[in-house]
């Protein structure tokens, strides 16, 4: 009997891959826990990937994509996030932000290596970092401070074995929208300390209330050592094309291809003309989804408001919603598992995130408006049972 590497030993499975496994089979289940765009992939970019298929566009490409799609995301870095890239040599396009995110922990760390994480966390980060046999370092951030960067935090998780700072903005779980000041001091110690920092802003298009998104890449100093991943699947709805893409300066990308090449040869040929669709074509269609978004955001928010002892953070970004269900119950595993059966809601629990997240469970508000009702409802009304 075969066993696996040690190496996939490290890693556990996801959270909500629990949760999926636990609802299977159920009849009249709400799903808020994935992070699943409900809307079909805007017609102009079918359209576009109809036409290559048509014209047989589907061989292998460059090995780090298209020259014109690289051109292509150039002109838009430049545009909205400030950031000047060569696309010959420091744009390369992945397999969605899941393969840059390995092949940037394999790329970037090695076996004792030190990564801080900001805390709650998208998984991938941590279990990434082990998987390059690195050890991931918590950074926890403040629920009553906002999520907020401190300085004095950060410094004191510093060793001479850190190599690397895991960034997600705006954040995934939390929906927190990093300021430029919170940037700038994750930019201070970066600098200071000689640290590679990883950039996942898969959500930037999708903020509310005047917030602003900035790429911590596009500041002073950061080019050089920041490793900025964006992608199509969230502002887009192009989660199943999975495309995506890397920035960073030039020496950076010429690591990250290396290990691109073995992991994936090239990104899929059709999913490229897609993305160069998105990118190019108009941009309504995204207005209208974080229209739409934001609609079903202040639902959930007016919902939370009306249940008792349950503090949760204003998300300024993404289509999540992390609220302290710890009065309740503090085990959010048991919370989780208990609202699936008693009211056939699947929420993703928060220790999943990472230990700042325990007690709190992830409500993604990606699903239709009736829907997200319904499963709040259904969770008000079993809560008030469970009290």
């Amino acid at each position: 009997m075969f066993e696996g590497s040690n190496r996939v030993g490290l890693v556990k499975p996801s959270a909500i891959r629990r949760m999926l496994e636990l609802s299977s089979g159920m009849k009249n289940v709400v799903h808020l826990e994935q992070g699943e765009p409900d809307f079909t992939t805007p017609r102009h970019i079918l359209k576009a990937a109809v036409e290559a298929t048509e014209k047989g566009f589907t061989h292998y490409t460059e090995i780090d994509g298209t020259l014109e799609l690289r051109q292509a995301i150039a002109e838009k870095l430049e545009r909205e996030n400030d950031i000047d890239a060569d696309p010959k040599t420091e744009v390369t396009v992945t397999s969605g932000s899941q393969e840059a995110m390995l092949i940037a922990a394999l790329g970037f760390l090695d076996s004792g290596d030190e990564a801080l994480i900001l805390d709650p966390y998208y998984p991938a980060c941590f279990e990434d970092t082990l998987l390059a046999e690195a050890v991931p370092i918590p950074v926890p951030l403040d629920e009553g401070k906002n999520y907020e960067i401190e300085m004095e935090v950060l410094e004191n998780k510093i060793t001479k074995r850190t190599k690397m700072i895991w960034l997600c903005n705006p954040s995934n779980p939390t929906g927190h929208v990093f300021s430029k000041q919170d940037l700038e001091i994750i930019a201070e110690v970066a600098q200071k300390n000689n640290l590679v920092v990883f950039s996942d802003e898969i959500y930037e298009k999708i903020v509310y209330d005047g917030a602003r998104h900035i790429s911590i890449g596009s500041l002073p100093g950061m080019k050089k050592r920041t490793i900025t991943v964006i992608g199509f699947s969230k502002a887009y709805a192009m989660t199943g094309w999975r495309i995506g893409y890397t920035v960073a300066e030039k020496k950076l990308s010429a690591i990250l291809r290396k290990l691109h090449y073995y992991a994936v040869l090239c990104p899929n040929a059709i999913s490229q003309k897609a993305a160069l669709a998105a990118l190019t074509g108009p941009q309504d269609c995204v207005k209208e989804m974080v229209t739409e978004y934001n609609r079903r955001r202040e639902l959930v928010l007016d919902k939370l408001d009306k249940i008792e002892s349950l503090p949760y953070t204003k998300p300024k970004g993404t289509f999540y919603v992390f609220p302290n269900f710890s009065t309740y119950e503090k085990s959010d595993e048991s919370l989780a598992t208990y609202l699936l059966k008693e009211a056939g809601v699947v929420t993703a629990p928060g220790s999943g995130f990472g230990r700042a997240g325990e007690g709190h469970l992830r409500i993604s508000y990606s699903v239709s408006y009736e829907q997200v009702n319904e499963g709040m409802e259904r969770i008000r009304r079993c809560l008030e049972h469970k009290a």
